[in-house]
């Protein structure tokens, strides 16, 4: 049996003298770049094909071992025409057996620590070198500062005048144009992989160890002790653990300043007031066994970030703080950053690229329990730039989402925000194609609020997703969300169970613009859907947008019906597509929709249809 969205698709195309299959976007209708995903170029064939990749990634996650998801991440990270996959810098014999003088005396504990000094003393390095082989040092020096800028905003722009704003476009043209030179020399697999296998390898290590404590057999006190003694004179390089940048303390409540390589900390209510200097790039591994923690990030780069390099920051309990400047909480640049918090009620505060941000390679934020607060300004919270894979994964608890209130959409706006966050595909047109940026939300009611581009939407040949699979939630944002996808790109929002509300202003809820297709998805509860205009199911300049609500009584307002609730404008040799689909429940409209109604809009392709294929469904009731 087919699932009801697909039903009604095949349904509602034919009564348009259509087919699903007529929805798809052909490669030349741009000039191809080097950049682009394998995953993105086969959805753009077979747009549909996002209700499926996008329940793929809400399965993808195994609960304790975030090195899972994060494989399946990389895999995904391929490039179009990729034919094989590059691996990290594989240690020979020496470098394997260097030996170190040791002050722990647990066998155990010496064993994960000697798999810590491996990674962030060779394979890292290595793997970066690897992955940056073929640039010069000024080619380095260009990714570290002006590509940067490409997603850097600063608050003075606000002020500058029209003339200085198009100046400040022309250089990030240039930008643009310079890094296209050499971008395709790089070659993320290496550094990415390296901080996949350490991960593996270190969550078994780690959870080990924790088994080992709780069951009492090893003590965290008597670990730390080790020795009692070094020599007079000792160097401390030569003992494993001892390293400068290293750190391992007790239960204890400990305080941590500057840039460290590894922390082992075996609990206790923490502060970490952190930095990172990229023109010294390192891998970075913490691991927090337990207490409420407090992390402070004095730079960017720092707190769970691998910048040109790997970050793996790992906190197991507590109600913890996590306060990050830019490129931090979860971000991969140039490298594979993650976050995984197990446990506790937590909040995460950041500027730009964090919270699950990925720019040539993977930035990862996993929570799997609690109530927890996610703020940041732009580009973060899911977030996919060129060749990068961003995404929050979160399994329980009611959970908020805030992104925008900091940089003004200047252009357009005298009084809104810039948000490019919440399951947000980004990538530069025309030089460059996006990544693919997610949130995943297993339970809870959620709240979810952006401004301008959010909420599972996109821009330029990239993916955005928003899957929420359960609770009462509550969709806020004012233009390009809620299943919105822009120039080439694609965006889905699928919501399972719950009473929600989806509220903005305009080119939502299922729009797709200029050769781009987007689909909200609700499958259960009573929900309501609230916009402007160019929303509810609507394709314009060539684009595809559908809006499908497979059970429930719903609500659908709309101030201007002339092109939203299934509208597809003419624009163009062959117009757009619009799509309302409601397959169950008391439904009410204004608008050009109507309950237990079939209807076609002024457009080219545009219609809706309001019809009772399911019986109410009482499990909803119990979610």
């Amino acid at each position: 049996m087919l699932p009801p969205e697909q039903f009604g698709l095949e349904h509602l195309t034919e009564y348009l003298g259509l087919k699903p299959d007529d929805i798809s976007f052909r490669s030349d209708y741009t000039e191809p770049d080097s950049f682009r995903l394998k995953v993105v170029a086969k959805l753009m064939q077979k747009p549909l094909g996002m209700i499926d990749y996008a329940a793929g990634l809400k399965n993808a996650h195994v609960v304790a071992q975030p090195e899972i998801i994060a494989g399946i991440l990389f895999q995904d990270l391929a490039v179009d025409g990729q034919s094989r996959r590059s691996r990290p810098y594989q240690p020979d014999i020496a470098e394997i057996q260097r030996a170190y003088n040791l002050y722990y005396t647990d066998v155990a504990f010496n064993q994960l620590l000697t798999k810590v000094a491996m990674y962030l003393d060779v394979v890292f390095p290595k793997s970066s070198e690897k992955s940056l082989a073929l640039l010069s040092a000024e080619q380095r020096r260009f990714l570290k500062d002006e590509f940067k800028e490409l997603i850097v905003i600063s608050e003075e722009e606000e002020f500058l005048s029209v003339e200085a704003i198009d100046s400040l476009e022309k250089v990030e043209e240039g930008y643009s144009e310079q890094f296209v030179e050499f971008g395709a020399k790089i070659d993320k697999d290496p550094i990415v992989a390296a901080g996949i296998d350490c991960l593996r390898q270190l969550m078994l290590e780690v959870n080990n160890l924790r088994q080992s404590l709780k069951a009492g057999e090893v003590s965290a006190k008597k670990i730390v002790e080790g020795t009692g003694y070094l020599p007079d004179n000792a160097d401390l390089e030569s003992y494993l653990g001892k390293q400068s940048g290293w750190k391992i303390s007790g239960p204890g409540n400990d305080y941590y300043s500057g840039d460290y390589r590894f922390i082992f900390d075996f609990g206790g209510d923490d502060v970490y007031d952190l930095s990172y200097d990229p023109d010294k790039p390192h891998g970075v591994i913490i691991i927090d066994l337990g207490g409420d923690d407090r992390y402070r990030a004095k730079t960017d780069f720092a707190l769970g970030s691998g910048c040109f390099s790997v970050g793996l920051l790992v906190d197991l309990e507590g109600d913890d703080r996590y306060d990050a400047e830019s490129f931090g909480l979860g971000s991969g640049y140039f490298g594979f950053g993650l976050l995984y918090d197990a446990s506790g009620d937590d909040r995460y505060d950041g500027d730009t690229h964090v919270q699950g941000a990925g720019t040539f390679g993977i930035g990862l934020l996993i929570d799997e329990a609690g109530r927890d607060i996610y703020n940041g300004a732009v580009y973060c919270q899911g977030f996919g730039f060129v060749e990068g894979i961003g995404l929050i994964y979160d399994t329980d608890g009611s959970d908020s989402y805030y992104a925008g209130g900091k940089y003004k959409d200047i252009l357009r706006y005298e009084d809104h925000y810039l948000s490019l966050s919440q399951g947000f595909g980004y990538g530069v047109r025309p030089w460059m194609s996006g990544g693919i940026g997610a949130i995943i939300d297993l339970k809870g009611n959620d709240s979810y609020y952006s401004d301008i581009f959010g909420q599972g939407a996109s821009y330029w040949w990239s993916l955005g997703i928003i899957y929420d699979s359960s609770g009462n939630d509550n969709y806020q944002s004012f233009q390009y969300a809620q299943g919105s996808a822009t120039h080439m790109a694609l965006g889905i929002l699928i919501d399972d169970y719950g009473s929600d509300v989806y509220f903005g202003k305009g080119l939502m809820h299922g729009c797709g613009h200029d050769y781009s297709c987007a689909v909200l998805l609700d499958r259960h509860g009573d929900d309501t859907y609230t916009a402007y205009d160019l929303s509810q199911g609507a394709g314009s300049a060539n684009g595809v947008g559908a809006l499908i609500d497979n059970e429930g009584g719903d609500r659908y307002f709309i101030k201007n019906p002339k092109n939203s609730q299934g509208y597809g404008n003419p624009r163009r040799d062959f117009g757009s597509i619009g799509l309302l689909i409601d397959l169950g429940g008391a439904d009410q409209y204004s608008g050009n929709g109507r309950d237990n109604f079939y209807w076609r809009t002024a457009s080219k392709w545009g219609g809706g249809m309001d019809i009772e294929l399911i019986p109410h469904d009482s499990s909803e009731e119990k979610q």
